[in-house]
């Protein structure tokens, strides 16, 4: 597998992969969404661009906790959309 994330010069990749699968579905049930739809949805968030960030570590937390942090970003913006 080629390396895509690092954190401190290590290969986490296969861990992010990991990490990322398990928000997916964690937002796939709790928005009765199917894995491809809770992907895009993901993946276009400011959520999934800070957790590419690993620096930052937050593929270290529980997918519950960056689950959360994304539908709080996804309110934010409803709430400013409205």
């Amino acid at each position: 597998m080629e390396t895509i994330y690092t954190f401190n010069g290590e290969d986490i990749t296969m861990l992010m992969c990991v990490v990322i699968r398990e928000v997916i579905r964690e937002i796939a049930k709790r928005e009765n969404l199917n894995f491809e739809e809770a992907f895009y949805d993901f993946y276009r968030s400011d959520t999934y661009k800070t957790l590419r960030e690993t620096e930052n570590a937050l593929w270290a937390e529980p997918a519950g906790y960056i689950a959360d942090m994304y539908f709080a970003e996804k309110q934010k913006k409803q709430v400013v959309c409205a």
